[in-house]
């Protein structure tokens, strides 16, 4: 809502929605033309149809990083912050989330730490102690990026990850999506297979 003293400044406007992945900003020069006649207790009021068609936009309807909390089961959700332990919160939000871009929104909003995304790493981060259950999470390190993209995931942006489980490939598994990680091939594991996850380059 606009308050009276923005009348006659040209105001930055802000939108956004999660569940719908967008946003918006724009430009407008309030006058009394382009509000609403209604107002609430302090005097702020909404912007009219006139000024709405009168916004430059900046950005509209952009794309706006998943908030991937909103698109998990209540069960996921209980399952993630049933620990009282940040680190044990951030393990389990990978391990329900394979596959799916998790941004560092995410990642501060479960661990509830200022180091926070220092949870992830290896040397007793997430990346350790997912590794014996065979999953693996991606970064933004251009080595990471390439694993995403040859096995067909969402490749990881600027504070993104993404975690997936991955088991050794043989030539029985056929002609499935397939990475080197290492010396050996590896592959999106099926239900139920698990083996320790390689050890993924930091570069």
């Amino acid at each position: 809502m606009i308050p009276p003293e923005a009348v006659g400044h040209i105001c930055l406007l802000t939108w956004c929605n999660d569940r719908q992945g967008k946003w918006s900003a724009g430009l407008l020069r309030v006058t009394e033309e382009r509000l609403s006649a209604g107002k609430n207790r302090d005097g702020k009021r909404n912007i009219n149809q006139s000024g709405r068609s009168a916004i430059r936009w900046l950005f509209h309807e952009a794309p706006l990083p998943e908030n991937v909390l909103l698109r998990l089961s209540p069960d996921d959700i209980e399952a993630i912050f049933r620990s009282r332990f940040g680190q044990q919160r951030i393990n389990e939000l990978f391990r329900r989330t394979l596959g799916r871009r998790v941004g560092r929104a995410v990642v501060a909003t479960v661990g509830q730490q200022d180091d926070y995304m220092k949870r992830i790493r290896y040397n007793g981060g997430a990346r350790s102690a997912l590794a014996p259950e065979g999953i693996v999470i991606l970064g933004q390190y251009r080595s990471h990026v390439e694993v995403a993209a040859q096995l067909s995931l969402p490749l990881p942006r600027a504070g993104e990850s993404v975690s997936v489980r991955l088991t050794r490939w043989f030539p029985d598994d056929g002609d499935v999506l397939r990475v080197q990680i290492g010396s050996n091939l590896w592959r999106i594991a099926k239900q139920g297979e698990i083996e320790h996850a390689p050890r993924l380059p930091e570069t």
